[in-house]
């Protein structure tokens, strides 16, 4: 897994380095001030560089890639609507990365082909090659050789005239990696030595050490173990002081190769350095700084005085031999009756710390079914609550399209035909304005049947949904909504995908009523256990501490503690509001 991260970020940084506000390293004040100022001076490129930044940001602090995805998808989306091509297609090609970690290979490919076809395009070599090495590792994760092994022609075409060999390094480290993982570790020593070649012609200290340590880690797994051992110690001692890890990883080959070769006390020797090389380093700068400062103070007159401080320290020393050649009688006696007194305090210390932990065991026990019971109390009681909800919007649905829509429509009948006997009403301004009501009513009350039961949901899916509710709203003065969707929908329980639905339509009709904003996107994320929702506006925003209740969140909450999944909001006055569910769901759904 280190292997896998040092050789992506190779890749990623290299790439970075063709624009150059991509490499810059930024803390999170830097990043909240970029995004804060992005907002409020409406630049969407500025926005999108902030959430590029503060997706690396998180995912090197916290080691998590979910919040990571979700940042490089709106820095794309921003990147797109600010006009930059390049840099939209720079993000997507990043995004591609954390979808092909999830396992969605062909989106995942798709995307990196469309940027591909783009750098191409435009005669941007540097990244072209890039863009090939990173594709030919995704084909070798998916498992298609015969792709990887084209892509990774390909680059190395392009490579003969970009000349990098930092990247060839790159690429090198992740066959090395690709054959350990496989067992082939014959290959994986011969590719391991490549790579040290390779950072010998251009004297780089660190890849050197690399290689080194990989041929030797690799001729150990393969049995050779007079060769292991003469790398690993030629990497001992090409290690630099400051690669701490590597040095504790060499000392732990060295023991496991001289535990193979029977030199058990070598092998005990570096087991031990290798537990103790990082204490070793900050004991080695104690001491040096002590040393300076003995060199400063080291007088005459203060050796004198050490060697007075012996002598007195000689007599004390003997007086004190006597003291304890007559203590010792005693010392040994009350030794005998403390132990004898700690040993019947610590059984009784023990007896009733058993009792008070089996005490308190059994009270969470009982606290437990007790929150067990109230909880499924609780979701038995939403279930009905929302499963009654869904059935009365069915009736009045029902009801509207049978009976009022009926009526309405013989309604309209009828006025078409008093219309057939006297034509010269159609130019009467009354008539005209009742036609039109006729009509618009007729239109609300199927919108409104429509929303109350979602038919294209029952018949084509959630995606198909989920497109058709945003593609509904629509006109002057309307926001605009954009719908994206990531991953397979297909094969989701009908409950979820009604109860996923329910929220979004909730969120929108919330956003179209009270965020006066001008734009909304609409986000739906399919990884293997679980369903993200996203509905994102740049309205008006509002205080969540003092809004906690009201404007339609309750209803979002309840259905989302129904599917025990969780709901996020975050919001400041004037700067839109951005609110996350995440569904839990089955793992075995979507497999055979």
């Amino acid at each position: 897994m280190r292997i896998q991260l040092i050789t992506l970020f190779l890749l990623c940084s290299t790439l970075a380095s063709a624009q150059p506000e991509f490499d810059q390293h930024l803390n999170f004040d830097q990043i909240k001030g970029m995004l804060e100022a992005g907002i409020q001076e409406k630049d969407p490129r500025k926005q999108a560089m902030a959430w590029y930044h503060w997706a690396y940001y998180d995912e090197e602090q916290t080691g998590i890639s979910d919040s990571a995805f979700q940042y490089l998808a709106r820095s794309a989306d921003r990147f797109g609507k600010a006009g930059d091509s390049l840099a939209y297609q720079r993000a997507r090609a990043d995004l591609a990365d954390r979808i092909a970690a999830r396992g969605l290979w062909d989106e995942a490919l798709k995307m990196h082909q469309e940027a591909l076809e783009y750098f191409q395009r435009t005669g941007n070599l540097y990244l072209e090659t890039h863009l090939l090495a990173r594709m030919s590792k995704t084909y070798s994760d998916q498992g298609n050789v015969q792709k990887a092994i084209a892509f990774k022609r390909a680059f190395s075409a392009q490579n003969q005239v970009l000349k990098d060999t930092v990247l060839d390094i790159a690429m090198a480290k992740s066959e090395v990696e690709h054959n350990g993982q496989l067992g082939k570790y014959s290959i994986a020593r011969y590719e391991a030595s490549n790579v040290l070649r390779l950072a010998e012609q251009i004297k780089h200290s660190d890849f050197i050490t690399w290689g080194q340590y990989f041929v030797g880690r690799y001729s150990l797994l393969d049995r050779d173990y007079n060769m292991a051992l003469f790398f690993l110690k030629k990497a001992e001692k090409s290690a630099p002081r400051t690669t701490v890890v590597m040095r504790r990883d060499i000392c732990r080959q060295l023991s496991t190769t001289y535990a193979a070769l029977d030199s058990l006390e070598l092998a005990l020797k570096y087991a031990t350095r290798a537990v103790e090389i990082g204490d070793t380093l900050i004991s080695t700068e104690r001491e040096a700084a002590l040393h300076r400062l003995a060199l400063q103070f080291d007088t005459r007159e203060k050796r004198r005085e050490i060697k007075q401080l012996e002598e007195e320290k000689s007599v004390v020393k003997e007086a004190s031999k006597q003291q304890k050649i007559g203590l010792l009688t005693l010392g040994v006696a009350l030794a005998a009756v403390l132990l004898a007194l700690f040993f019947i305090v610590r059984d009784y210390s023990h007896r009733m710390r058993v009792n008070k932990l089996l005490a308190a065991q059994k009270e969470e026990i009982n606290q437990q079914k007790i929150r067990d019971l109230e909880n499924t109390l609780k979701i038995e009681t939403m279930q009905s609550m929302l499963a009654g909800q869904e059935s009365e919007r069915q009736r009045v649905a029902q009801d509207l399209h049978d009976s009022v829509g009926g009526l309405l429509a013989a309604v309209k009948i009828q006025l078409e035909t008093m219309l057939s006997k006297k034509p010269k009403r159609a130019q009467d301004d009354d008539w005209i304005k009742i036609k039109a009501l006729l009509d618009e009513t007729v239109s609300e009350t199927r919108h409104i049947a429509r929303n109350m039961q979602p038919s294209a949901l029952l018949e084509f899916g959630l995606v198909t949904a989920l497109r058709d509710l945003t593609n509904r709203v629509h006109g002057e003065g309307v926001p605009h909504i954009s719908f994206q969707h990531f991953g397979e929908f297909a094969d989701i329980d009908q409950e979820i995908a009604l109860n996923c639905y329910r929220i979004i339509q909730e969120l929108v009709q919330n956003s179209l009523k009270h965020a006066q904003a001008t734009e909304i996107m609409v986000q739906i994320t399919r990884t293997d256990n679980q369903v993200a929702l996203l509905v994102e506006d740049d309205g008006a925003g509002f205080d969540p501490e003092s809004n906690k209740k009201g404007m339609g969140t309750d209803n979002v909450a309840r259905r989302a503690h129904f599917l025990k999944g969780e709901l996020s909001v975050q919001s400041a006055k004037g700067q839109g509001t951005s609110t996350v569910v995440t569904v839990p769901i089955s793992e075995t759904q979507g497999k055979p």
